[in-house]
């Protein structure tokens, strides 16, 4: 094996090896919020506002891409290197078409969310697991109802109010005066229209650098199946 590729090999193993680290920190985040360690759930409040399970999911998909990556190279091996470059073609072709999508259909995109958000309030009447869920993105998003706390007339649940202390055993009873006053439908669409944009041009950016890797990972491949030939 030339220095050149010797070269690409390292360079794929340390890369991929950082990422698995951070894709394990990722999960570790996540984990520790799902069981409330008081630590961390502590430092972050006010600054974690997405679900522990996507932590957890988007580590997981890290750690698992980084691991092909990394044993791959070190290993030398032809299938994993492989695998780890379809990995990243697939995520560079998701991530193209995710920006695409968002550039060119940003308002369309919206105007579903808000109708998703507006859907999901009028089932929460009839359904306690999509009530549960609403309240959860009332809690996140710090917002109440659709459009205002007014949505429930004068009594708002709880989690309308989650600024409000605990008194005992008991929050105290939240009121539309209390209440968050921005509604979930028109919060989750001024979410969205403040960051597609900016996410989407990540997602090209991140892609660059995936479609630098997986040309990396495809030459070490060709290496490595080049070298098992002429040592067959």
């Amino acid at each position: 094996m030339g220095c050149g590729t010797s070269f690409v090999k390292y360079v794929l193993f340390f890369f991929n090896l950082m990422v698995a680290l951070f894709g394990l920190a990722v999960i570790g985040v996540g984990v520790a919020v799902l069981l409330k360690w008081s630590v961390l759930t502590d430092l972050l409040r006010g600054h974690l506002t997405v679900a522990p399970w996507v932590f957890i999911v988007i580590g997981a998909v890290m750690f698992v891409i980084a691991f092909f990556g990394c044993c791959g190279a070190i290993r030398e091996s032809h299938c994993m290197v492989v695998t780890y470059a379809i990995f990243l073609l697939v995520i560079i072709i998701a991530q193209v078409v995710l920006a695409v999508l968002m550039f060119t259909y940003g308002e369309s995109i919206k105007n579903a969310l808000v109708q998703s958000v507006n859907a999901l309030f009028d089932k929460r009447a009839t359904d306690t697991s999509v009530e549960a869920v609403f309240s959860n993105i009332e809690m996140q998003l710090n917002c109440c109802g659709k459009n205002s706390p007014y949505d429930y007339g004068v009594a708002p649940p709880k989690s309308c109010c989650p600024h409000m202390g605990v008194i005992g055993s008991t929050i105290n009873q939240c009121t539309v005066i209390d209440a968050n006053k921005n509604g979930c439908a028109t919060v989750v669409g001024d979410l969205y229209e403040r960051w597609n944009k900016p996410i989407a041009g990540i997602a090209i950016g991140v892609a660059c650098v995936e479609i630098v890797g997986a040309l990396f990972a495809l030459c070490l491949a060709n290496s490595i199946r080049n070298m098992d030939r002429r040592y067959a």
